[in-house]
This record gives C-alpha cells, structure tokens and sequence, in this order.
C-alpha cells in the first residue's frame, strides 16, 4: 500500500507547477522530522535517526536545486526522492498531498 501512496504523490509532484512541488517537498521535510522525533525513546534510536536524519539531508538536497527554475523533476531525481519518501509511514504521505489511501 505504501507504494501506491508514494506513487500517487509522485504523479501530483510530476503534475505540479514549481511552487506546489516545492511545497510538497518541503512538507515532506517536515513530516520527516515528525518522524525522527518519534524514535527518540526507541532501543535502537541511533540507527533510525541516522536514518531520518540522511533522508532529510537528501531531500533538502532536491528541495535546494529545485529552487532553480531551470532544474527539471527528472524521472531519476522522481525516483531518489521515492525512495526517500518510503521512510514515511503512509498516513504521513496521505496527509501532505490529500491524496486517497
């Protein structure tokens, strides 16, 4: 299900004019930091912050070159920033973009 709700996200970013992306991503961004906060009492919390934390560092990375106006959305930076989002639990995904579950 997880899929399905990243792709449909992924199609509205394809879709969208600069500004909606741009806040999408950046929704995206906070919802990630959301998610770090909620492994903090954790057992293995190092491990899925590192990992909150390396996602949230790549995706700002997109969010900055997209903030160019001549950087395109490829379909690979479509598929860096799937992965990325996978890290979200798909309520979060669902929430940010309105989209259906």
């Amino acid at each position: 299900m997880m899929n399905d709700v990243v792709q449909q996200l992924l199609d509205r970013m394809r879709a969208s004019e600069r500004q909606e992306l741009l806040m999408l991503l950046a929704a995206s961004i906070h919802a990630m930091t959301i998610v770090g906060r909620m492994h903090y009492d954790d057992e293995d919390s190092a491990n899925h912050l590192r990992q909150t934390n390396e996602s949230i560092h790549r995706l700002v990375g997109h969010l900055w070159d997209l903030c160019d106006p001549n950087e395109a959305f490829t379909e690979s930076r479509a598929g860096a920033v799937w992965h990325l989002l996978a890290v979200l639990p798909s309520s979060f995904v669902v929430h940010i973009c309105g989209l259906k579950a």
